[in-house]
């Protein structure tokens, strides 16, 4: 089982990443794609996340998996708390018996200079240029990992938060950056308060959670 990651959570949560490496017919037998998928490596990698959730609490049935109009998962009956996010080869499942959770994994990749404008305001993005000492956001390695770590935290809130209608740029906003904790803040306007994000590097890709 080609778990590369996993980590019991000061808060009880638990998570863990998966590295795919297997054909599409090893997650086929042992699990039940949720809806239907038509292509086939999107499959993959949506049965590769529920695997994952299911290496953390192997008891959960997750047939009795629902998902609300804004796209949330959650256990009709169970007071259990989750969430999956899957990219290219990875899958990421983080688990709380207490508290809402919200997990992203992304690749580091040039596109992510494009779309910058799309999820970062010009606060936050001189934030970024200051605080971490970042001659530009327009390229460099450094650039566009900070870039992703910034999409993929606010990724993570949108799931933790589970509504419609967050914009990313308006309701979620970069506030604070604590690269020794490998920790961001953000200020979140549907509530009016701050939230935590943490951060890790994995082989290339960037994971952020939020387990408030």
């Amino acid at each position: 089982m080609p778990i590369i990651f996993q980590q019991q959570l000061s808060s009880g949560a638990c998570m863990a990443v998966w590295k795919i490496t297997e054909p599409l017919h090893f997650f086929e037998v042992k699990l039940l794609p949720a809806r239907v998928v038509a292509h086939d490596e999107v499959k993959k990698r949506h049965l590769a996340a529920r695997l994952t959730l299911q290496h953390l609490e192997p008891g959960l049935n997750l047939s009795t998996i629902k998902v609300t109009e804004s796209g949330k998962p959650f256990f009709e009956g169970e007071n259990v708390f989750f969430s999956l996010s899957h990219t290219d080869q990875y899958a990421a499942a983080l688990l709380s018996r207490t508290n809402q959770v919200g997990v992203d994994i992304e690749g580091v990749g040039e596109r992510i200079f494009r779309i910058r404008h799309k999820y970062l305001g010009d606060t936050e993005q001189d934030l970024l240029q200051n605080v971490l000492n970042l001659p530009t956001l327009q390229e460099g390695s450094d650039a566009a990992k900070w870039l992703t770590r910034c999409w993929s935290a606010k990724e993570s809130i949108y799931k933790w938060c589970g509504q419609l209608g967050i914009d990313f740029i308006k309701d979620i906003s970069l506030a604070a950056i604590d690269p020794a904790a490998q920790v961001m803040h953000f200020n979140f306007t549907p509530t009016g308060g701050g939230l935590k994000i943490n951060y890790r590097s994995i082989e290339q890709m960037e994971l952020t959670w939020i387990e408030n």
